[in-house]
């Protein structure tokens, strides 16, 4: 319930930023507006297209409603390509640096938000340092991708404006909610499928995928999921190598979800005493570029499998 009155409340505030736009027209700056709603907060650059894009307008930025979490926002006006995407991946340069990347989502027509995760606040810095931004996605995978061009004028005192007056996100729940999911098994094949499409192929689920493992004694059934088993017809190699095969492992939580606890490449995982499995790695894993095998223990420990040193 928590997560989606947040959901809301930042809905709201970047639809905020969105009505703000179209009603004040393109902003040569960043511009920081507050309410009129109480606790509404939005700061934002707008940028009008040219040549094949004239007559269409993207604006890009950040904002907050009164009990979310800063977020960042954006909203097309006229931008065909936009208009039916349900998600956006988007990649930033502030000038020659590149921000981590942002996974818009639409709440709206046109409009569209992605959460502040902590691998983005060395790109506030830049984008508060900057002269100029440029925002870039993609309308296919084989096609080039739409450049919008965005000035950084006034972006360090929006910015830290919307930092004295937006709380930050919980980081740490953030990144375990990024973590979990329902149906593990279920999501990586989907992943993988989506990937493979992506090269013309299509996946095959062979023997060993998902595999019941006792992780935490803690009676249900929790999971290890070898990713090297979905074979892609355009590239087996694809999630495989010298060192192994990407794999995963999931404990199950008591509302019925999985946590994952160790995504990483391995040749094999074993069971071990309760809330340990043994690795069998190759590479750097077991030192050096090259080595191994070598096998490891590794334990359950705040959520995540590390070594047993």
């Amino acid at each position: 319930m928590r997560a989606a009155k947040t959901g809301l409340a930042t809905r709201v505030a970047v639809v905020a930023l969105a009505l703000a736009h179209a009603a004040g027209g393109a902003q040569a700056d960043w511009t920081y507006q507050a309410g009129p709603e109480e606790g509404r907060h939005a700061g934002f650059v707008c940028a009008e297209g040219t040549g094949e894009r004239s007559g269409e307008r993207l604006c890009f930025g950040l904002s907050c409603n009164a009990g979310s979490a800063l977020a960042f926002g954006m909203s097309a006006e006229g931008a065909a390509d936009l208009l039916a995407r349900s998600e956006v991946d988007v990649q930033i340069f502030a000038g020659p640096r590149v921000l981590a990347p942002l996974r818009f989502h639409t709440i709206g027509l046109g409009t569209f938000e992605a959460p502040l995760e902590e691998a983005h606040l060395p790109g506030l810095e830049r984008l508060k340092a900057g002269a100029r931004m440029e925002l870039r996605y993609w309308e296919a995978y084989d096609a080039p991708p739409a450049v919008w061009r965005f000035p950084l004028t006034g972006s360090r005192t929006t910015i830290e404006t919307l930092e004295e007056v937006c709380p930050m996100p919980d980081f740490a729940a953030q990144e375990r909610a990024a973590r979990t999911e329902a149906d593990p098994g279920a999501k990586v094949l989907a992943d993988m499928r989506e990937a493979c499409a992506v090269l013309g192929g299509e996946v095959t689920v062979g023997a060993g995928y998902a595999t019941p493992i006792d992780l935490d004694g803690a009676g249900a059934a929790d999971l290890a999921l070898n990713h090297g088993a979905l074979s892609c017809s355009a590239a087996e190699d694809l999630v495989c190598g010298p060192a192994g095969c990407l794999r995963s492992v999931w404990q199950a939580q008591e509302d019925g979800q999985f946590l994952r606890v160790f995504l990483n490449t391995a040749q094999g995982i074993a069971a071990e005493a309760p809330g340990s499995l043994r690795f069998t790695f190759s590479g750097s894993l077991c030192g050096r570029v090259g080595a191994g095998p070598c096998e490891q223990v590794w334990s359950l420990r705040d959520g995540e499998m590390a070594p047993v040193e």
